[in-house]
């Protein structure tokens, strides 16, 4: 069996929960004796080394890693891209979850790739891609489709609308409306659906009439002892420029931490992620709510290790999203004890106390970082429920089966 991977963004280095989960699911697909090959097509907004296209190569057995074409990742930061995209929704109605990932020169690469005839998966990770069901279906016709979605996408369009007044909010309508549209169509269009948590797979039955499988990632680990760091700094690992990272961020300094302070005086915060890009004089663009005594912004780090060895834990206030917050799922495999919002948790089967402490006002959680920061028999406790719970629910064994089911074999 050969496969055609089709994603939205270069997954290597794995700096993102979007990239840790694309390369979990190339793995267990590569971990299968039935598949042969695998092509990956990509788009990356920066060059891209040839070190990092040999890394992912080598990290993936059977992987044949085709260079990505230029193309934004993030829109508006190539402002020229803004009209073409508005022209599809205009004129066409293609709305800004497809028309954000159309590409000439991605177009050109998947037909040359689906006119070979060899291809017998077309593997679509994330919604977005689905742009090019058209071309995949009329050039590979035989092949099995399976799309991937890494979340309810028309969801986020939905709860940007509820934020919006006046005609912005109608024009945000109506843009929910044509993604929703346009997800039911691409989920009833495909062979097979991959889902990120069995919440999400019951939104896209109800949704398109469509079953999706839960295929876990895969996140192999060494149970470590983590000495106490010997002060109380928690850290904060995401993608910055993320809504609900952002607005949880935002909460959490303005809401929680002058609590926190008040019980530990002495207890401080790092926030790491991509997101910030560093202005001309290498400064960060920290938003002001994060500019508070006791909190600094690190900005990306290509190493974690250091962050997590200086920290007692990690906080990971999150609202609304859907998904499962991989961020969790990374802090369990470095064996960071975490701190986060029910959104936080959402798609996951924790308990508060047990894998992760959970809590959704503001009291609550400082109560529970308060704790934290002071019970080393708890720290240890709630590090040992994180290992437990990846052994249980993101073993390779478990993936595969669901991942045949998937590809058909």
């Amino acid at each position: 069996m050969r496969v055609l991977h089709l994603t939205t963004e270069f997954p290597w280095p794995t700096i993102s929960g979007g990239s840790v989960r694309t390369v979990s699911q190339l793995r267990i697909v590569a971990s299968l004796p039935e598949v042969e090959a695998i092509s990956i097509l990509s788009v990356a907004e920066r060059a891209v080394p040839e070190s990092d296209l040999r890394a992912l190569a080598q990290a993936i057995p059977k992987l044949t890693v085709v260079p990505p074409v230029f193309h934004p990742v993030h829109l508006f930061d190539f402002k020229r891209y803004v009209p073409r995209v508005v022209v599809l929704r205009a004129l066409r109605g293609v709305p800004y979850l497809a028309g954000k990932w159309d590409s000439r020169a991605l177009r050109r690469m998947l037909r040359r790739e689906l006119r070979t005839g060899s291809i017998d998966v077309v593997y679509i990770d994330h919604l977005g891609m689905a742009r090019y069901l058209s071309e995949i279906k009329s050039l590979c016709p035989r092949a099995r489709v399976v799309l991937d979605q890494h979340n309810v996408e028309s969801d986020f369009f939905k709860q940007f609308a509820e934020r919006q007044s006046g005609p912005k909010r109608l024009i945000a309508r109506a843009e929910h409306r044509r993604s929703l549209a346009f997800e039911k169509r691409a989920l009833r269009s495909v062979d097979g659906v991959v889902a990120i948590s069995n919440e999400d797979a019951s939104h896209f039955a109800s949704l398109a009439n469509v079953r999706a499988e839960v295929v876990p990632m895969v996140l192999a680990f060494d149970r470590r002892a983590r000495p106490h760091p010997g002060k109380p700094n928690l850290c904060y690992v995401g993608n910055l420029r993320w809504r609900p990272n952002v607005e949880g961020l935002d909460w959490f300094c303005r809401d929680v931490w002058p609590l926190v302070r008040a019980r530990v005086p002495d207890a401080t915060l790092q926030i790491a992620g991509i997101g910030l890009k560093p202005d001309a004089f290498g400064q960060l663009p920290v938003p002001d709510a994060w500019r508070v005594q006791g909190v600094e912004t690190l900005g990306f780090l290509e190493d974690l290790e250091p962050l997590y060895a200086r920290s007692v834990g990690m906080v990971a206030p999150v609202f609304g999203g859907s998904g499962v917050r991989v961020k969790m799922l990374e802090g369990f495999r470095a064996g960071m004890p975490v701190v986060t919002t029910p959104d936080g948790a959402f798609g996951l089967p924790l308990s508060d106390g047990s894998e992760a402490l959970i809590a959704g006002d503001p009291r609550a959680f400082a109560d529970r970082v308060e704790r934290l920061l002071v019970d080393g028999a708890l720290v240890e406790r709630i590090r040992e429920g994180g290992y437990r719970y990846l052994e249980e629910h993101h073993s390779l064994a478990v993936a595969q089966r669901t991942m045949r089911r998937v590809l058909g074999v």
